[in-house]
Protein backbone atom coordinates (compact mmCIF):
# COMPACT_ATOMS: atom_id res chain seq x y z
CA UNK A 1 0.00 0.00 0.00
CA UNK A 2 1.46 3.32 -1.16
CA UNK A 3 0.57 5.95 1.49
CA UNK A 4 0.52 8.78 -1.03
CA UNK A 5 -1.91 7.00 -3.37
CA UNK A 6 -4.13 5.28 -0.81
CA UNK A 7 -7.88 5.18 -1.36
CA UNK A 8 -10.29 6.51 1.28
CA UNK A 9 -11.24 2.91 2.08
CA UNK A 10 -7.59 2.00 2.79
CA UNK A 11 -7.11 5.04 5.02
CA UNK A 12 -10.27 4.24 6.98
CA UNK A 13 -9.34 0.57 7.38
CA UNK A 14 -5.90 1.52 8.66
CA UNK A 15 -7.39 4.06 11.09
CA UNK A 16 -9.49 1.28 12.61
CA UNK A 17 -6.39 -0.87 13.15
CA UNK A 18 -4.59 2.08 14.78
CA UNK A 19 -7.40 2.53 17.27
CA UNK A 20 -8.47 -1.08 17.80
CA UNK A 21 -5.23 -3.04 17.37
CA UNK A 22 -2.63 -0.51 18.47
CA UNK A 23 -0.88 -0.36 15.10
CA UNK A 24 1.21 2.66 14.18
CA UNK A 25 -0.39 5.10 11.74
CA UNK A 26 0.84 4.73 8.16
CA UNK A 27 -0.62 7.95 6.80
CA UNK A 28 -0.28 11.66 7.40
CA UNK A 29 -2.74 13.46 9.72
CA UNK A 30 -4.34 15.33 6.82
CA UNK A 31 -5.11 12.06 5.01
CA UNK A 32 -7.12 10.75 7.95
CA UNK A 33 -8.85 14.12 8.26
CA UNK A 34 -9.81 14.24 4.58
CA UNK A 35 -11.55 10.88 4.95
CA UNK A 36 -13.19 12.17 8.14
CA UNK A 37 -14.73 14.97 6.05
CA UNK A 38 -16.03 12.33 3.60
CA UNK A 39 -17.58 10.35 6.46
CA UNK A 40 -19.31 13.45 7.81
CA UNK A 41 -20.71 14.31 4.37
CA UNK A 42 -21.97 10.75 3.91
CA UNK A 43 -23.77 10.96 7.25
CA UNK A 44 -25.07 14.52 6.79
CA UNK A 45 -28.84 14.77 7.16
CA UNK A 46 -30.79 16.91 4.64
CA UNK A 47 -31.65 19.46 7.34
CA UNK A 48 -28.06 19.85 8.64
CA UNK A 49 -25.36 22.26 7.61
CA UNK A 50 -21.93 20.73 7.28
CA UNK A 51 -20.35 21.98 10.54
CA UNK A 52 -23.26 20.50 12.53
CA UNK A 53 -22.99 17.19 10.65
CA UNK A 54 -19.24 17.06 11.24
CA UNK A 55 -19.62 17.74 14.95
CA UNK A 56 -22.28 15.02 15.21
CA UNK A 57 -20.19 12.49 13.29
CA UNK A 58 -17.16 13.09 15.50
CA UNK A 59 -19.34 12.47 18.56
CA UNK A 60 -21.38 9.48 17.35
CA UNK A 61 -19.73 7.72 14.37
CA UNK A 62 -17.40 4.80 14.99
CA UNK A 63 -15.53 5.49 11.75
CA UNK A 64 -15.15 9.19 12.57
CA UNK A 65 -13.87 8.29 16.04
CA UNK A 66 -11.22 6.00 14.55
CA UNK A 67 -10.12 8.64 12.04
CA UNK A 68 -9.78 11.33 14.72
CA UNK A 69 -7.81 8.90 16.91
CA UNK A 70 -5.48 7.93 14.04
CA UNK A 71 -4.93 11.57 13.02
CA UNK A 72 -4.00 12.44 16.60
CA UNK A 73 -1.61 9.47 16.79
CA UNK A 74 -0.02 10.46 13.48
CA UNK A 75 0.42 14.02 14.68
CA UNK A 76 2.00 12.80 17.92
CA UNK A 77 4.33 10.57 15.89
CA UNK A 78 5.41 13.51 13.75
CA UNK A 79 6.13 15.68 16.77
CA UNK A 80 7.95 13.02 18.80
CA UNK A 81 11.14 14.44 20.28
CA UNK A 82 10.06 18.03 19.80
CA UNK A 83 9.20 20.42 22.60
CA UNK A 84 5.66 19.97 23.85
CA UNK A 85 3.43 22.78 22.60
CA UNK A 86 2.13 25.29 25.11
CA UNK A 87 -1.54 24.60 25.82
CA UNK A 88 -3.77 27.09 24.07
CA UNK A 89 -7.13 27.93 25.59
CA UNK A 90 -7.56 31.32 23.94
CA UNK A 91 -8.45 32.07 20.35
CA UNK A 92 -5.52 31.14 18.13
CA UNK A 93 -4.25 33.45 15.44
CA UNK A 94 -5.72 32.68 12.01
CA UNK A 95 -3.43 31.05 9.45
CA UNK A 96 -3.48 31.66 5.70
CA UNK A 97 -6.67 29.62 5.22
CA UNK A 98 -8.45 31.41 8.05
CA UNK A 99 -7.39 34.83 6.79
CA UNK A 100 -8.56 33.95 3.29
CA UNK A 101 -11.92 32.78 4.67
CA UNK A 102 -12.38 36.17 6.36
CA UNK A 103 -11.57 37.91 3.08
CA UNK A 104 -14.02 35.76 1.09
CA UNK A 105 -16.82 36.03 3.65
CA UNK A 106 -16.54 39.79 4.16
CA UNK A 107 -15.64 41.04 0.69
CA UNK A 108 -17.19 38.36 -1.53
CA UNK A 109 -13.79 37.78 -3.14
CA UNK A 110 -12.81 34.61 -4.98
CA UNK A 111 -11.53 31.89 -2.63
CA UNK A 112 -7.91 30.80 -2.90
CA UNK A 113 -8.49 27.38 -1.33
CA UNK A 114 -10.84 24.44 -1.83
CA UNK A 115 -13.95 23.58 0.14
CA UNK A 116 -12.07 20.74 1.84
CA UNK A 117 -9.31 23.14 2.86
CA UNK A 118 -11.75 25.46 4.63
CA UNK A 119 -13.64 22.61 6.29
CA UNK A 120 -10.40 20.91 7.33
CA UNK A 121 -9.27 24.11 9.01
CA UNK A 122 -12.31 23.86 11.29
CA UNK A 123 -10.92 20.58 12.60
CA UNK A 124 -7.47 22.06 13.11
CA UNK A 125 -8.84 25.04 15.04
CA UNK A 126 -10.87 22.71 17.27
CA UNK A 127 -7.72 20.80 18.16
CA UNK A 128 -5.69 23.94 18.79
CA UNK A 129 -8.33 25.63 20.91
CA UNK A 130 -9.58 22.66 22.96
CA UNK A 131 -9.58 23.58 26.63
CA UNK A 132 -8.00 21.51 29.37
CA UNK A 133 -9.98 18.26 29.63
CA UNK A 134 -12.03 19.09 26.51
CA UNK A 135 -12.04 16.76 23.51
CA UNK A 136 -11.66 18.19 19.99
CA UNK A 137 -15.26 17.14 19.31
CA UNK A 138 -16.53 19.12 22.30
CA UNK A 139 -14.39 22.07 21.27
CA UNK A 140 -15.82 21.84 17.75
CA UNK A 141 -19.38 21.98 19.06
CA UNK A 142 -18.55 24.90 21.37
CA UNK A 143 -16.85 26.88 18.60
CA UNK A 144 -19.76 26.31 16.20
CA UNK A 145 -22.15 27.64 18.85
CA UNK A 146 -19.92 30.70 19.29
CA UNK A 147 -19.92 31.42 15.55
CA UNK A 148 -16.20 30.75 15.28
CA UNK A 149 -16.54 28.89 11.98
CA UNK A 150 -18.98 31.19 10.19
CA UNK A 151 -16.35 32.63 7.83
CA UNK A 152 -14.77 29.24 7.09
CA UNK A 153 -18.15 27.68 6.33
CA UNK A 154 -19.16 30.61 4.08
CA UNK A 155 -15.83 30.43 2.23
CA UNK A 156 -16.24 26.68 1.78
CA UNK A 157 -19.67 27.17 0.22
CA UNK A 158 -18.29 29.85 -2.10
CA UNK A 159 -15.36 27.59 -3.04
CA UNK A 160 -17.79 24.86 -4.08
CA UNK A 161 -19.59 27.27 -6.41
CA UNK A 162 -16.26 28.29 -7.95
CA UNK A 163 -15.29 24.62 -8.44
CA UNK A 164 -18.58 23.92 -10.23
CA UNK A 165 -18.19 26.97 -12.45
CA UNK A 166 -14.60 26.04 -13.30
CA UNK A 167 -15.61 22.49 -14.19
CA UNK A 168 -18.34 23.79 -16.50
CA UNK A 169 -15.87 25.82 -18.56
CA UNK A 170 -13.89 22.69 -19.47
CA UNK A 171 -16.58 21.44 -21.84
CA UNK A 172 -18.05 22.93 -25.03
CA UNK A 173 -20.97 25.30 -24.41
CA UNK A 174 -23.51 22.85 -25.82
CA UNK A 175 -22.30 19.95 -23.70
CA UNK A 176 -20.93 21.40 -20.49
CA UNK A 177 -23.06 19.89 -17.79
CA UNK A 178 -22.23 16.18 -17.86
CA UNK A 179 -18.43 16.57 -18.11
CA UNK A 180 -18.69 19.06 -15.25
CA UNK A 181 -20.78 16.62 -13.24
CA UNK A 182 -18.26 13.82 -13.76
CA UNK A 183 -15.34 16.06 -12.76
CA UNK A 184 -17.16 17.23 -9.65
CA UNK A 185 -18.24 13.70 -8.73
CA UNK A 186 -14.61 12.61 -8.89
CA UNK A 187 -13.66 15.38 -6.45
CA UNK A 188 -16.64 14.86 -4.15
CA UNK A 189 -16.79 11.04 -4.20
CA UNK A 190 -17.18 9.66 -0.69
CA UNK A 191 -15.46 6.61 0.75
CA UNK A 192 -16.95 3.48 -0.83
CA UNK A 193 -19.05 5.48 -3.33
CA UNK A 194 -18.97 4.88 -7.08
CA UNK A 195 -18.78 7.74 -9.57
CA UNK A 196 -22.33 6.94 -10.69
CA UNK A 197 -23.63 7.09 -7.13
CA UNK A 198 -21.76 10.35 -6.53
CA UNK A 199 -23.35 11.88 -9.66
CA UNK A 200 -26.82 10.83 -8.53
CA UNK A 201 -26.24 12.19 -5.03
CA UNK A 202 -24.98 15.53 -6.33
CA UNK A 203 -27.98 15.88 -8.61
CA UNK A 204 -30.41 15.16 -5.78
CA UNK A 205 -28.69 17.00 -2.91
CA UNK A 206 -26.62 19.89 -4.25
CA UNK A 207 -28.58 23.02 -5.27
CA UNK A 208 -25.54 24.42 -7.10
CA UNK A 209 -25.41 21.35 -9.34
CA UNK A 210 -29.16 21.48 -9.94
CA UNK A 211 -28.93 25.15 -10.92
CA UNK A 212 -26.07 24.37 -13.28
CA UNK A 213 -28.13 21.62 -14.91
CA UNK A 214 -31.09 23.97 -15.34
CA UNK A 215 -28.87 26.66 -16.88
CA UNK A 216 -27.24 24.33 -19.41
CA UNK A 217 -30.59 22.80 -20.39
CA UNK A 218 -32.34 26.13 -20.79
CA UNK A 219 -34.82 25.35 -18.01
Amino acid sequence: MNPTNATPEEVLAQALTVRDDGQEPKFEPHQYECVLLDVARAEQAPYEDFPTALARSVKTSDHADALVFAADRARARDSFGKSAPVEKVMKSAPNAIGLDAERVAKAGSAPRYTRDDYHGEMLEISKREARSGETPAAAFARLIEAGRFDDLYAAGERAEVVEVEAAMTKAAPEDRFYPMLLDLAQMRKRAGETIEAACARLMSEDPVVRDAYAATQGL
